[in-house]
């Protein structure tokens, strides 16, 4: 009885310094860092206070405890609970596998039938053993995962051959930006590392593809007056993706304005044969966007329609599945190359497996890189931030140069 209690208490313990962790975490934690405080050492801390909530914060959402993706006191209080009882279970039941295979056994001055007891308790213990090796192989892994690849990001060239393309724009630079998911996990110091290292990257324009916040309305402006200091030669143009709609699609459309970063959903701007870029023009590229496929619309006709035939169009679309939709097909528009992120190359990719996740209608087709969709290609970046889990495994976040060059 007295070890069945001592167990029980271990075991509501540890469940409790769980749940104080996560507690100090969104009550104290969370708010200093929305305010841009302290965002680098924060950011590791609410990462792992998510990942120790997981279990109650996916019971609250399917519970619609976090409408528009809010936090709130009502869904704090259910995943704190439902947070105490998962941890409680597993910390009983890490407590009794300690406690039934015990290890460090001297069985040299056993009798013949306990020898053989002893023989199958360490074969159980061999599993036992090797259960541990493979257990701290997979926190290393996450402890990778967690601390180290997510900032290790990858600046990756590619040249693309455009048809048509006038000879004074061959050789044109283009470097994506896509998925910056500016958050409680990605501080703004790692905004303004990735902008310093695109204003180094001598691009002539800059595309960026939407989800520039995740899960918190604060980091729409800090991330907008950063990417305010992207330098390309020509310009900078940009579309929204379905987590900007998700936090404040009017806050995010002003914040990006008062930079003078143009938003082209469903909208267009062009690169003259002088290299600016203009509102309209009969002669150069056009620099096309359409709205999130999942929370706008996509009006094909808006942004691509009325340009002379011979012109080559490069279309931004947060989503790559508008590579297959029917309206865009059916719509008849020439693309000689779309620039979308969203599927975050999976954010996580396992051996032999691949990616498991992602958030793609078409399985892996478009997680990544240059793919062949049924009417042009699509560059999918395989972005720079992190969503669901505060973890990338096998796909490192990725800066793209894509130089487009005469077919």
């Amino acid at each position: 009885m007295t070890i069945v209690v001592s167990k029980s208490r271990s075991a509501i313990g540890f469940s409790l310094g769980v749940a104080a962790w996560i507690a100090a975490a969104q009550i104290i934690a969370a708010p200093v860092h929305a305010a841009g405080h302290h965002q680098g050492v924060l950011g590791y801390v609410l990462g792992a206070s998510h990942i120790l909530d997981m279990p109650g914060f996916t019971a609250s959402e399917l519970l619609g405890l976090h409408p528009k993706h809010e936090w709130t006191w009502m869904g704090f209080a259910v995943a704190l609970g439902v947070d105490l009882v998962f941890w409680t279970g597993v910390a009983a039941i890490l407590i009794r596998l300690r406690r039934e295979f015990p290890t460090g056994t001297d069985n040299s001055n056993l009798a013949e039938p306990a020898r053989s007891n002893a023989r199958a308790t360490s074969r159980r213990e061999l599993l036992v053993s090797g259960g541990r090796a493979l257990a701290g192989a997979g926190l290393a892994v996450g402890g990778w995962g967690f601390f180290a690849e997510p900032r290790w990001f990858e600046v990756t060239r590619r040249r693309v051959p455009i048809k048509g393309l006038a000879r004074e724009l061959d050789g044109l630079r283009i470097v994506q930006l896509s998925d910056i998911h500016h958050s409680a996990w990605m501080s703004l110091e790692w905004v303004r590392q990735i902008v310093e290292t695109t204003n180094g990257l001598c691009a002539d324009v800059v595309a960026l593809t939407g989800d520039y916040v995740y899960r918190g309305v604060e980091y729409v402006r800090p991330v907008a007056a950063e990417l305010g200091r992207l330098r390309p030669r020509i310009g900078v143009v940009g579309v929204m993706g379905n987590h900007d709609w998700w936090e404040d699609g009017a806050l995010t459309k002003q914040a990006f304005a008062n930079q003078g970063l143009p938003l082209i959903d469903n909208a267009r701007r062009f690169v003259t044969r002088d290299r600016r870029l203009v509102a309209d023009c009969r002669d150069g590229l056009c620099l096309a966007g359409v709205g999130d496929l999942w929370e706008d619309q996509c009006l094909y006709d808006a942004a691509l329609g009325g340009i002379p035939g011979g012109m080559p169009r490069v279309l931004l679309s947060h989503n790559p599945d508008v590579a297959e939709e029917f309206a865009f097909l059916d719509s008849g528009h020439r693309v000689d190359l779309m620039l979308s992120g969203h599927t975050h190359g999976g954010q996580v990719r396992l051996p032999v497996i691949g990616a498991p996740v992602t958030n793609s209608a078409y399985g892996t087709k478009y997680a990544r890189g240059l793919v062949e969709g049924p009417a042009c290609p699509v560059y999918i970046s395989r972005g720079l931030g992190m969503t669901a889990m505060p973890i990338r495994i096998g796909v490192r976040p990725e800066i793209a140069v894509l130089q487009l060059c005469a077919a």
